[in-house]
């Protein structure tokens, strides 16, 4: 019945569509090819709870610069394949980070083209309907986001593309942190802990782990999430605490006193 099929989904969730009977395969990714919404902070509370079929949010994608040269190079790809293919059936798969935005507004783009020039077309959006995208964008009263983008004071130590590592800020005994050495690694995007964006927690963890290999010695590398597990600043950070022998700083998982007649 289709001689083209076209899978939009999000990269982020690890489950791409699966693969079409006997078709022959082209891949679109958009992920750093076509940056735009929602990390745009003039749309981002807005487009974060719509789709890339919405018309303002189709439109934005469409207009946004090599969207119309990536929609002509698959459209003549896709008619080259289909020549080619000698009736096989051909599949596009078409992804950005989350499948909600880009890639379902650039493949019904396409399929609307290939139905335009005699295709049968069928256009399946996997992933549009999964969770909105947490925003990025700096918050107002986040001292991270100060340090980051307004320049508020910090002993800036490393600085990379996407985080930096500074020092804590001193205690009334002009101490930063809980060792000589302790450093705050943080995205330059405000993700408000480790749990909200998995690939921009591996990447904090990743400079931290680098710098750590950089600097020597021996680390503890620490996170939080949530009040009650003692996260008081709500944009990630991970603490890289150098460790020596017979420094007197315990572990903040030490066993508690069981409770009267709790289970043990």
């Amino acid at each position: 019945m289709f001689d083209v099929f076209i899978d939009s989904f999000g990269a982020r969730w690890q489950d791409p569509p699966p693969p079409r009977d006997r078709a022959a395969v082209l891949t679109i990714n958009l992920t750093n090819a076509l940056l735009n919404p929602p990390d745009d902070p003039a749309l981002a509370d807005t487009v974060a709870q719509q789709t890339g079929q919405h018309p303002a949010v189709r439109d934005y994608v469409l207009a946004t610069p090599g969207a119309a040269r990536i929609i002509n190079d698959a459209v003549h790809q896709l008619t080259a394949l289909r020549t080619a293919a000698d009736g096989r059936p051909v599949q596009l798969l078409v992804n950005c980070w989350y499948g909600r935005h880009r890639a379902p507004a650039i493949a019904d783009a396409i399929g609307h083209r290939m139905r335009t020039a005699g295709a049968r077309v069928q256009v399946t959006h996997h992933h549009i309907n999964r969770p909105p995208v947490p925003r990025k964008h700096p918050r107002p009263g986040c001292p991270f986001c100060r340090i980051i983008h307004d320049g508020a004071p910090a002993e800036i130590v490393r600085e990379w593309p996407d985080a930096l590592a500074i020092l804590p800020r001193a205690d009334q005994h002009g101490r930063h942190g809980c060792t000589d050495g302790h450093l705050l690694v943080l995205p330059r995007g405000h993700v408000a802990d480790f749990t909200v964006d998995p690939v921009v927690s591996a990447t904090v963890q990743l400079r931290a782990a680098d710098l750590a290999r950089q600097l020597g010695g021996q680390w503890n590398y620490l996170t939080s999430c949530g009040p009650d597990a003692s996260q008081t600043v709500f944009h990630l950070h991970g603490h890289l605490v150098p460790r020596r022998a017979g420094d007197g700083l315990a572990l903040p998982w030490t066993h508690p006193t069981p409770r009267t007649g709790a289970a043990r």
